[in-house]
């Protein structure tokens, strides 16, 4: 399941019903579907061409060779079948969705020059917000500034993520000549940026929840998910150990289950 992103992709379907209910938004299943798709197919496509230039060091890169027949034939049928389903979407959100694949796109061609300049990480952190929110926000009854600094934080949550877990997959970067924001940053600078990032988040949780009742939910789930990062930034040993990093890193986009359940 984690090999082939389809923890990214649940945790993605959770957030988003969780952002849809609390700006009372119902999500739709074409809606819920496209998200899905558009996850798979970007962290897999990624992932594909990792192993097409010849980078195979790694279990997840080993398993998407071994795998690559039957997993290019899966992207296939999704793609056919999202594109089915771009008919069945809201027009506003076609329009908006087509200007966030377009932008897909180019970070899938342009992945490795991104990396040199240190804002893949950023571009990976940015679609992911804007996937999540893009919905909601176009169907709530008046887009206010809180909106937008919700989808701030998330984005800067997922950047923190990302480059944490880029912290403890260094070496096996360095091997398969991928690039990263902690290569070109090194680990003192990129983990500075980590605790700036997650302390930021930390302090605008609280002082948002405790100040706007209506979102409480939507803030705690932010204020635990950026302490359970700073604890995995803060014991990297512990965390290392069979791999602990990446599951602990990315059960935080689960957390919203408490209040949808």
């Amino acid at each position: 399941m984690r090999w082939l992103s389809l923890d990214i992709v649940l945790g993605g379907a959770i957030f988003l019903f969780f952002i849809g209910d609390q700006l009372q938004v119902t999500i739709p299943l074409p809606v819920l579907s496209a998200l899905g798709i558009c996850i798979w197919l970007i962290y897999t496509l990624d992932h594909q061409r990792d192993i097409a230039l010849g980078h195979l060091l790694g279990d997840r890169r080993v398993f998407h060779w071994a795998h690559r027949r039957l997993i290019r034939t899966g992207v296939g049928l999704l793609g056919l079948i999202g594109v089915f389903i771009l008919f069945l979407l809201p027009k506003i959100l076609l329009i908006w969705g087509s200007m966030i694949a377009l932008i897909c796109g180019v970070y899938l061609l342009t992945a490795r020059w991104l990396a040199k300049i240190m804002i893949k990480e950023v571009m990976v952190a940015m679609l992911y917000a804007c996937g999540i929110f893009l919905y909601p926000v176009t169907q709530v009854k008046q887009f206010d500034g809180m909106h937008l600094i919700f989808a701030l934080q998330l984005m800067f949550l997922a950047f923190a993520n990302i480059v944490l877990i880029s912290r403890f997959e260094l070496k096996e970067d360095r091997r398969n000549g991928v690039g990263s924001m902690v290569q070109s940053m090194g680990m003192k600078v990129s983990g500075q940026l980590i605790f700036i990032i997650l302390s930021f988040l930390l302090s605008s949780a609280l002082i948002i929840g405790l100040n706007d009742p209506l979102f409480f939910e939507l803030e705690i789930v932010y204020f635990v998910a950026s302490t359970q990062l700073m604890l995995i930034y803060g014991f990297p040993h512990w965390f290392l150990a069979r791999e602990r990093y990446r599951a602990y890193a990315d059960a935080i986009f689960f957390y919203p289950l408490v209040f949808l359940l």
